[in-house]
């Protein structure tokens, strides 16, 4: 879907992670061309990206001496309906998508000026590929954080709890003895989570071995592993895939299983899939 405001700034939305429609995340995308730059601040951005009310839009815009159609650098912001964040995944894979397919970009690769440095998009068939930097975690005191725990899984077990401090997630992985319908089906206590008395946690990763978790049916292909996102620090009560999550789940995971490519499936109610690799 394409929407026009008053700017002539074009309007985009792209569900990322996903091969079918209704599912995946969705994201805006914004296209800020150069003649148009002076017209949309950081209060117009924000203004729009509560109008969309979805989880994240990007604004993109054109560096001096290239454009949409045949530039390879452009500059990117993301926005949530309440605040502009550091780093967003599927955005950025809708803004690929939207340059690569709608646009006409005939480039192999894009690279995306950010707040997290540059991360680079590549085309390869009818996949894009994202090259986002690792953000690995580091054990927490589950004593510290027991409280937010129990306000997003209520009595699930938990077996291992992890904190990345360049993201602000704290990773919350469940016992194996967890069954995937018990993570589609908890509802976390987003006011308590809220009113939890804490500072540094800005959103929270429940995370579980995806042995068992059938991806392909036909070939009998194994998720690695499973998760759910949640933020509503920065108004996002539960993410529908998130790639900036991944960056710590990519790093968790590999180390526990001993893996550099993996199979994940972020399994909110619209859920979607990713390759990842390390």
């Amino acid at each position: 879907m394409t929407r026009r405001y008053n700017t002539g700034m074009e309007i985009f939305t792209v569900d990322a992670f996903t091969d079918r429609p209704f599912s995946g995340n969705p994201a805006a995308v914004c296209l800020v061309r150069s003649q148009l730059a002076g017209q949309v601040d950081e209060a117009r951005m924000q203004a729009i990206a509560a109008e969309m009310n979805i989880s994240e839009t990007a604004f993109v815009s054109e560096q001096r001496g290239g454009t949409f159609e045949s530039g390879t650098k452009f500059s990117l912001r993301w926005f949530t309906p309440t605040c502009e964040v550091p780093l967003c995944g599927h955005a950025t894979m809708a803004t690929s998508a939207v340059l690569f397919n709608a646009v006409g970009n005939l480039n192999s690769q894009l690279e995306f000026v950010t707040q997290s440095g540059t991360l680079k998009a590549a085309k390869n068939g009818d996949y894009i590929t994202l090259d986002f930097p690792l953000n690995p975690c580091v054990p927490e005191d589950t004593a510290t954080q027991q409280d937010l725990i129990k306000q997003v899984v209520g009595d699930l077990p938990v077996s291992e709890v992890e904190f990345s401090p360049t993201t602000g997630k704290l990773l919350v992985r469940l016992s194996n003895e967890v069954g995937r319908e018990e993570l589609e089906g908890f509802k976390p206590n987003t006011a308590g989570m809220l009113q939890v008395q804490q500072k540094k946690v800005r959103g929270v990763i429940v995370t579980m071995t995806g042995k068992g978790a059938v991806h392909d049916a036909a070939s009998g292909l194994e998720y690695d592993f499973l998760s759910r996102y949640f933020a509503p620090w920065v108004g996002i009560p539960e993410d529908p895939v998130t790639g900036s999550a991944h960056t710590v789940l990519a790093s968790y995971w590999s180390r526990r299983l001993g893996k550099t490519e993996m199979l994940a499936r972020q399994c909110s109610p619209r859920g979607g899939f990713l390759r990842v690799t390390v």
